[in-house]
């Protein structure tokens, strides 16, 4: 059953008041930004990020800037704009838009692991998956480029965000918990250096208890976000309520 914003909010770690992750019809999403801040009101969530998918050569950043900003005058909503862009490869490069100033008005970058950020660039993950298989590559080998990458990703733009962390494992047949403790250390300690926001993703069920619990002892803030696309989806947790749970346990 989903877990409306309506209850009561965490004092910590998360609070299921807010929704950080909430596309549009700029980019694959099937609501517009007004409609959903509209719901979002109604649900009672204090805090959203409206976020879209970027791209390298994506234009429209500054049309919904402009769509976005009288929203933010609303009373009782402290409303967000983001975009979220892939990992492209191990050095933590991000298919961002390169122009000058193509950022302007933007809160927050949502960094995500869409496809598996190789050496030479992103490879789909049913590539990387059979290249596993096959013992190409090792599953070590696999995860601690992962982690480079992502922590590479965390210094190359202000205000980052981990979007559904360790969310391609399960396409390349691996799971969180194949995630060696100090990997998850170090991943964490450079989210604290550099200021970042991890989410506890809805939509892909992302990351773990045990992933929560590294970054919270590290000091990272973290965030509910239901990856929605579709306003109906706005600040409807399940399994982000439930990884909580187990996370930190009592602290409802």
């Amino acid at each position: 059953m989903s877990t409306p914003a309506t209850r009561t909010a965490r004092s910590v770690p998360v609070s299921l008041e807010e929704d950080y992750h909430v596309h549009s019809v700029f980019s694959d999403g099937v609501s517009t930004v007004t409609e959903n801040v509209r719901v979002a009101r109604q649900r009672g969530l204090r805090r959203i990020c409206l976020v879209d998918h970027v791209r390298r050569d994506t234009a429209w950043v500054p049309d919904f800037v402009q769509a976005v900003q009288p929203l933010r005058e609303l009373p009782g909503i402290d409303i967000l704009a983001g975009v979220e862009a892939k990992i492209l490869d191990r050095t933590g490069r991000l298919d961002l838009p390169g122009a000058p100033g193509a950022l302007a008005g933007i809160d927050l970058v949502l960094i995500a692991d869409h496809q598996f950020p190789a050496d030479l660039g992103p490879v789909e993950p049913r590539e990387m998956g059979a290249a596993l298989r096959s013992g190409e590559v090792s599953a070590q080998e696999v995860i601690e480029c992962l982690v480079e990458a992502t922590a590479s990703a965390l210094g190359l733009v202000e205000r980052p965000v981990l979007a559904h962390l360790f969310s391609v494992l399960p396409k390349l047949g691996l799971a969180e918990s194949d995630v060696q403790d100090a990997m998850l250390g170090l991943l964490a300690h450079r989210a604290r250096v550099t200021g970042a926001i991890v989410e506890v993703n809805e939509k892909w069920s992302c990351p773990s208890a045990r992933t929560l619990r590294a970054f919270a002892s590290a000091d990272v803030r973290l965030v509910a976000s239901t990856d929605s696309h579709d306003c109906k989806d706005i600040g409807r947790y399940a399994s982000v309520a439930r990884t909580v749970d187990v996370a930190f346990p009592g602290a409802a």
